[in-house]
């Protein structure tokens, strides 16, 4: 997630009247260290300020770790009916859809998770490079684009947000945490396997022209019929 996504978001989550938003659920949601400490902006402008509010928010994965509230896979029935019990007022997805290849699957499943009435928050890249995780499809969708993947539902706001660019990404970084940064920086090169070498190369070389090309971030709030 970037920032100014962050902060479209955050306004946006602001100005639903009330607590119909809550429970929350946030679904791909990694773990504390994640939102915490490697974008620690998730934390400062989403959920740190919701959590001050004293609302419920629930952060599922598929994997178990450090501040994963809810473990398990939507895709499996009997999960998926046990989410369903907790009565959650709405979803929160970000930068999930562009990592798997079921999205249309995936994204019945978080319309079926939330009462008609709830809401379905959501962000998928816009205009930005290629980052598996652990594959990037290349799902790069305009709002009408993302909100033809949930059906009845209809769109409360959307817009695609501007956020910067490679070197205004990494300056951020480095600024609110220089050391965390150039340790991750060593680490991923250093796991880098001899035989990955050109295709790391190539990655590397992909980045460079988003260096000054301002990344684009689709951002949609939809609301269940």
């Amino acid at each position: 997630m970037l920032i100014e996504e962050a902060k479209w978001l955050s306004r946006q989550i602001s100005q639903v009247e009330g607590d119909r938003l809550f429970p929350m659920l946030n679904v791909g949601s990694q773990t504390e260290q994640f939102r915490m400490v490697d974008q620690p902006w998730i934390h400062e402008i989403i959920f740190g300020p919701l959590q001050e509010r004293g609302v419920q928010v629930k952060h599922l994965d598929l994997q178990a770790g450090q501040g994963v509230d809810i473990v398990g896979d939507l895709s499996e029935s009997k999960f998926l009916a046990e989410v369903k019990e907790m009565s959650f007022g709405s979803v929160f997805c970000s930068n999930l859809l562009e990592h798997v290849v079921n999205r249309e699957e995936i994204a019945r499943l978080l319309t079926e998770v939330v009462p008609s009435g709830g809401f379905i928050i959501l962000s998928v890249p816009y205009k930005f490079p290629y980052h598996p995780d652990p594959i990037d499809t290349m799902f790069r969708p305009s709002p009408e684009e993302l909100a033809t993947l949930f059906p009845n539902t209809s769109v409360w706001k959307k817009e695609v947000v501007c956020c910067g660019t490679l070197f205004t990404y990494v300056l951020q970084k480095l600024t609110r945490d220089p050391a965390h940064t150039i340790r991750r920086i060593f680490a991923h090169r250093k796991a880098k396997k001899p035989s990955s070498d050109t295709q790391g190369g190539g990655q590397f070389r992909s980045l460079i022209p988003w260096l000054n090309r301002t990344f684009e971030v689709t951002c949609l709030i939809l609301q269940k019929q």
